[in-house]
């Protein structure tokens, strides 16, 4: 994964979880430490805030199913990591694919 695509995913994090202003991570080992603790404190303490931002975030349900499941090898917080983080490169990758070249002003239309 390039390091823009990894810090624009990051901030994309930061935005959504609304956490105090923190360096954007270099490297995709760092954002997934990174959103699993975040993961991890909201579970323990704010559950029903991280639901609303999975939801908010449009993350699959069956993901996140897979992430609560008990036979999941993975923690819970690790699994819903990198399903956000998946969600958010894709968010990042999409933007890019649909911006247009030039700007464009609305009476060009």
């Amino acid at each position: 994964m390039s390091t823009t695509l990894i810090q624009q995913t990051a901030e994309e994090v930061i935005n959504d979880f609304a956490l105090e202003a923190q360096e954007a991570p270099q490297t995709e080992e760092a954002l997934l430490d990174m959103v699993s603790n975040v993961v991890a404190y909201l579970i323990e303490k704010r559950l029903e805030y991280l639901m609303q931002v999975l939801y908010r975030l449009d993350v699959d349900e069956n993901l996140m199913r897979q992430a609560f499941a008990p036979d999941n090898p993975a923690p819970v917080n690790v699994s819903l990591a990198k399903t956000i983080i998946d969600r958010q490169k894709k968010k990042v990758l999409t933007r890019e694919e649909y911006r247009p070249a030039e700007p464009r002003d609305w009476f060009d239309f």
